[in-house]
């Protein structure tokens, strides 16, 4: 066994030096020809495919380009997504995972229903989203205000 595997190294070796030598023995000026041709043409050409499908693969990315913060039309939202605010947006005719399809259930929720729940739960998560501005723009302000000076008319040259 140890000495099969060098026997097929050393094999494939002779073979390959065999075949390289006897290429090279039985070829026409047509055959170089042939070979400076394809090579010349496959150098030059080369950067303009890369340019061409580099192109193409942005146009097919930015179709399909994946946005975090705007779900797909047949995703349903995560509960991280909205408690993070990244979705705002909820559609009226887009069913949640506890809805049937028109099939009332022993909690009674009724179409109407369910269409109050969600515009409560919309204005929710706009008052949440309104106050983490207002902590933001609060955030700011005390930034800004460590870099001001209070102006006392007559003092610093004023």
């Amino acid at each position: 066994m140890s000495t099969a595997i060098p026997g097929f190294v050393q094999q494939g070796r002779d073979n390959l030096v065999r075949n390289v030598r006897g290429m090279w023995d039985g070829m026409r000026p047509r055959d170089y020809i042939r070979i400076v041709v394809v090579v010349g043409a496959y150098l030059l050409l080369r950067p303009y495919l890369l340019k061409y499908a580099a192109k193409i693969q942005a146009k097919e990315h930015a179709k399909h380009a994946f946005d975090p913060r705007k779900p797909s039309s047949n995703s349903k939202i995560s509960p991280n997504q909205l408690r993070d605010g990244h979705i705002t947006e909820i559609d009226e005719n887009e069913q949640s995972e506890g809805e049937g399809d028109g099939i009332a259930n022993g909690a009674g929720w009724g179409k109407k229903t369910r269409k109050r729940q969600r515009r409560a739960d919309m204005k929710a998560i706009e008052d949440e989203e309104r106050r983490k501005l207002q902590m933001e723009g609060e955030k700011d302000d005390q930034d800004i205000m460590q870099y001001l000076v209070d102006y006392e008319e007559g003092k610093d040259g004023w």
